[in-house]
C-alpha cells in the first residue's frame, strides 16, 4: 500500500487518541471561555451604568451572570481570567505536544525507511538529496499538523461560535462577518495556488543546494588537492544565483499574503464599524450600550484568530509540499520485504550461474556469464584487474544489488527468494567499500554494548595489536572521528577485522587482506584466519596471490 499524508495522520491519531482529545476538549473550554469574558464585560456595564440589556438577559444561564453587585461579578471575572489562562496553557502544551510526537514518529519511520531503501536508488541519487527531510520538511510538516489542523479547527470552531453569538445580538451583523471570512478565505486561496507552485520549486532547489554543498564537502580532499576551488565556487554560485531568482518570487507572493491579510482584517472592521454606525442612528436599533460593547469587544478579541485563520493556507501549501517529499521517500524501494529465515549457510555452496551484470547508470556490462561454485568452509581467492567487477560481485553477495540475468544461489536457496538481512547474517565483510562508524572504537566494532561484548572486543582489539607502537595503540573508547577519519589506514583495518570476526558468521569475505598492515601485523593475522579456515568460507578479493595463506580455489574475473 502506498504511504500518504491522510495515512500518516490517521495512523497517528489512531494512536494518540487520549492526548489527542484532551488536546480539543482543553481548547474548546479555552474558546468558550474567550467568548465569556467580553460578555462577562457587558455585564460590568450594567453595574456600573445602571443599564440592563434585554440581548444580556440570554446568557443568565451562566452562573454568575446575573450577580446582583460588583464584588460578586468581579469574583466571577477573574475566575474567567484564571480560568481562561489555565485551559489555555494546557491547550498550547497540547498542541505543542502533539506537534512533537507527530514529528518525533515521522523521523523515526524516515529514517528506517532510508536505511531500507535500495542501494541502487541512493548510487543513482547520492545520499544528500535525503538530508533536507529532516530540518525544513519536518518543521514544516509539524507546523503543518499544530497550526494546519489542530489550532486551526479551534480557531474555526471559535469563529463559528462568536458570528453565532454576534448573530444572537445581531442578526445582519452576523451574516455580514461571516460573508466577509468567506469571501477572504477564497481570496487568499487564489492567491495560494500560485504560491504553492513558486514554493515546490524553491524547496527542490534549497534541496539540490543541500545536496551540492555536502558532496563538495566530503570530497574537500580532492578538492584542495586538485586547486578545484573556482570551479566549485562557480558552480554554487549558479546555484545561490536560481535559488535567489525563485526566493524573489515567493518573497513577493508571501509579502502580499502578509500585506493583505491585515488589510482584509481591517477592512472588515471598517465594514462593521460602518454597519454598527448606521444602526445606531437608527431608531428601530436592537443595539444598546451593554450589547454594543460586548459587540465591540467580541469582535476585536476574533480579529487575531481570524488573522491567524486566513493564513493557514501557507501552512497548508508548504505542508502538503514536505508531506509529498517525504511520502516520495517512503515510497521508495525497500530491502527486506521477504519474511526472515534463520537460514544457515555453515555447510552450503554457493553458485553464480551465467550471472551477468549491466551497470544501471552507465549501461557499461560490468561482467558476462560468471559462473563460480565457492565451497563449504573452504577459501577461494578472486581475482582481476581494476574495474573487472570485483566490488560488483561483493555486492551480488550480500543483495546489495541484484544480477541483470542468471541465478545466485546459497545451497538450496535462490538469492531472490531470501531477504537480504537473512544473506547478510551469514556473511560478514572486511572492506574500504563498508567504512567504520560511530563514536569511539567499541561502537565501531559491536551491535551492542552489553558486558561480554566488551571483554571479547578487548582481547581481540588487544591481539591484534601486539605489534604496533604501543603510543598509538587503539583502546575500545578511542575516538574514531567521523567514518575513522582519526585513524590510520592501517588501523582502520584492524577496527574492521575486529568488527568482521566479533560476529561469528560463516563466510567471510575479505576485500586486499593484508594491505595497509606490517609486516608482523600481517604474519599474526594470517595465522588467525589459518585457525579459523576449516569452519569458516573465506571469499578473498585481491590482484595479488597471498602468500602463506591456504587457498583452494582461484577465480579469475
Amino acid at each position: 500500500m502506498l504511504i500518504h499524508k491522510e495515512v500518516l495522520i490517521r495512523k497517528f491519531a489512531k494512536q494518540n487518541k487520549v492526548p489527542i482529545v484532551i488536546t480539543f476538549i482543553t481548547g474548546f473550554c479555552y474558546n468558550i471561555l474567550t467568548i465569556m469574558i467580553p460578555i462577562s464585560i457587558g455585564k460590568f456595564y450594567e453595574l456600573s451604568f445602571g443599564f440592563s440589556s434585554h440581548r444580556l438577559k440570554a446568557f443568565k444561564f451562566i452562573p454568575y451572570m446575573d450577580a446582583v453587585n460588583f464584588q460578586d461579578f468581579l469574583a466571577f471575572f477573574f475566575a474567567l481570567v484564571i480560568l481562561r489562562l489555565l485551559f489555555e496553557y494546557l491547550n498550547r502544551y497540547g498542541v505543542a505536544l502533539i506537534g512533537e510526537r507527530f514529528t518525533k514518529g515521522l523521523r523515526e519511520i524516515l529514517f528506517a525507511n532510508q536505511l531500507q531503501i535500495t542501494m541502487p536508488i541512493y548510487d543513482n541519487k547520492g545520499i544528500g538529496k535525503y538530508l533536507l527531510r529532516y530540518s525544513g520538511d519536518l518543521k514544516s510538516i509539524q507546523n503543518y499538523m499544530k497550526n494546519g489542523l489542530i489550532r486551526f479547527a479551534q480557531d474555526t470552531f471559535l469563529l463559528i461560535i462568536v458570528v453565532v453569538v454576534i448573530g444572537c445580538f445581531d442578526l445582519y451583523l452576523g451574516i455580514i462577518i461571516a460573508g466577509c471570512i468567506l469571501i477572504s478565505a477564497l481570496l487568499l486561496w487564489k492567491i495560494n495556488r500560485v504560491l504553492y507552485t513558486i514554493s515546490l520549486d524553491r524547496r527542490n532547489k534549497r534541496s539540490a543546494m543541500l545536496s551540492f554543498v555536502n558532496t563538495r564537502l566530503r570530497s574537500i580532499l580532492a578538492l584542495k588537492a586538485f586547486n578545484k576551488y573556482r570551479p566549485e565556487e562557480n558552480r554554487f554560485q549558479k546555484r545561490s544565483k536560481n535559488l535567489y531568482t525563485v526566493g524573489k518570487q515567493y518573497a513577493r507572493i508571501v509579502a502580499l499574503l502578509q500585506a493583505l491579510i491585515p488589510a482584509i482584517t481591517y477592512g472588515m472592521l471598517g465594514i462593521i464599524m460602518l454597519y454598527i454606525f448606521n444602526s445606531s442612528k437608527n431608531q428601530n436599533s436592537t443595539l444598546e450600550g451593554a450589547s454594543l460593547l460586548v459587540l465591540i469587544l467580541l469582535i476585536i478579541s476574533i480579529l487575531p484568530v481570524l488573522r491567524r485563520s486566513l493564513r493557514v493556507s501557507i501552512i497548508w501549501k508548504l505542508g502538503n509540499i514536505s508531506f509529498t517529499k517525504l511520502a516520495d521517500i517512503l515510497n521508495l524501494p525497500k530491502e527486506n520485504l521477504l519474511p526472515f529465515k534463520n537460514v544457515k549457510f555453515h555447510n552450503e555452496n554457493i553458485i553464480f550461474k551465467n550471472v551477468d551484470f549491466l551497470h544501471p547508470n552507465t549501461k557499461k556490462l560490468v561482467f558476462k556469464d560468471v559462473n563460480l561454485l565457492i565451497h563449504p568452509n573452504k577459501t577461494i581467492l578472486i581475482q582481476g584487474k581494476s574495474g573487472s567487477g570485483k566490488s560488483t560481485l561483493l555486492r551480488l553477495l550480500l543483495k546489495l544489488i541484484s544480477p541483470s540475468s542468471g541465478s545466485i544461489t546459497f545451497g538450496n536457496h535462490d538469492s531472490d527468494d531470501l531477504s537480504e538481512k537473512t544473506i547478510r547474517k551469514n556473511i560478514t565483510i572486511v572492506s574500504k567499500d563498508f567504512p567504520l562508524y560511530g563514536r569511539d572504537v567499541y561502537e565501531a566494532i559491536v551491535y551492542n554494548r552489553k558486558e561480554a561484548n566488551k571483554n571479547k572486543a578487548t582481547l581481540l582489539l588487544e591481539h591484534l595489536q601486539q605489534h604496533e607502537d604501543k603510543k598509538n595503540r587503539l583502546y575500545l573508547d578511542t575516538k574514531i572521528g567521523e567514518l575513522a577519519c582519526n585513524l590510520t589506514s592501517g588501523q582502520q583495518k584492524l577496527i574492521m577485522y575486529c568488527r568482521a570476526l566479533l560476529t561469528q558468521k560463516p563466510i567471510l569475505i575479505l576485500e586486499e587482506p593484508l594491505k595497509e598492515l606490517n609486516n608482523k601485523t600481517q604474519e599474526l593475522l594470517l595465522n588467525l584466519l589459518k585457525t579459523l579456515q576449516s569452519e569458516k568460507t573465506f571469499i578473498l578479493l585481491d590482484d595479488h596471490h597471498i602468500k602463506g595463506f591456504n587457498i583452494n580455489t582461484i577465480h579469475y574475473l
